[in-house]
């Protein structure tokens, strides 16, 4: 089978794709190469500013807006926010290190048993 590499326009990430796929996502997204993730974004830029139907764009207009804000410099937070998110981040380790740990042998909760899979000793999916 005869792959080619693709080159995203809006980040730059580069996959193995058959000509025929190119095509479609190119014809798809007018004349563009987009990946997979790219793709889901712009399809949800679409579909989030066509909630009311006086703000909806088109897929050419949601590609756009998706290339600026890719290519876009990154954003510093500012120090309170780093600060917040560490402080928030060393909570929730502590709270994690000072639960016990769940025990492997206690029962499942309100009397549920758990189903077996097919592929479990013992286990018949059911």
């Amino acid at each position: 089978m005869e792959v080619e590499a693709a080159r995203c326009e809006c980040c730059g990430f580069t996959e193995e794709c058959t000509p025929a796929y190119i095509a479609a996502v190119r014809a798809e997204h007018m004349g563009r190469w987009v990946c997979g993730l790219c793709a889901v974004a712009v399809g949800d830029e679409v579909r989030r500013a066509g909630a009311a139907e006086e703000t909806a764009i088109t897929t050419a207009e949601a590609l756009d807006r998706h290339v600026a804000f890719a290519r876009a410099p990154p954003r510093r937070l500012s120090a309170a926010a780093e600060d917040d998110l560490v402080a928030a981040v060393a909570r929730l380790l502590r709270r994690c290190l000072d639960s016990p740990p769940a025990s492997p042998a206690a029962p499942p909760p309100h009397g549920r048993k758990v189903a077996a899979g097919p592929g479990c000793p013992d286990g018949d999916g059911a």
